[in-house]
């Protein structure tokens, strides 16, 4: 499973970034009880934008974990493709922190990542899966800093 880890800075205090957060993933629950999230996968048009994306639809979980006596607030967090789509299942944790800065934190998502297609999978992901990956992942934090910021 290859390591997947992407830092975004977001204009909110450590608690109102965590708040902010668990208020998010608790507003993606269905009346299923199923959370489900549309995670970009950006193409890149050319070596500065991004233009055209792929949607998938995700089945997700997120929750707070207890972490005293530390700076940090925690949340574990994975998803799983919706449906049949081919899309890589992750597993990790969200972090965020201040770094001293009480009006500003950041958003850390770290974790695994597990490549569709079995062993053909990991060919591509060596190839250029890891770059789709990592662009994925920016999108998400991308997406999170905004909703934190205008909550």
């Amino acid at each position: 499973m290859p390591p997947l880890r992407e830092i975004m800075p977001v204009e909110r205090s450590v608690k109102q970034s965590h708040a902010a957060l668990e208020r998010f993933f608790r507003s993606l629950e269905a009346s299923d009880g199923v959370a489900r999230l549309r995670l970009h996968v950006p193409m890149r048009v050319t070596a500065k934008q991004y233009g055209l994306s792929i949607d998938r639809e995700v089945r997700i979980e997120a929750r707070p974990v207890r972490n005293p006596g530390q700076e940090a607030e925690v949340m574990e967090i994975s998803w799983v493709p919706e449906g049949t789509a081919m899309f890589p299942r992750f597993d990790g944790r969200l972090f965020v922190t201040g770094f001293g800065n009480a009006a500003m934190s950041y958003v850390e998502l770290d974790g695994h990542y597990t490549p569709p297609f079995g062993a053909a999978g990991q060919v591509f992901d060596a190839a250029i899966g890891q770059r789709i990956a990592q662009a994925t992942a920016r999108e998400f934090l991308a997406d999170l800093k905004a909703t934190i910021e205008t909550s």
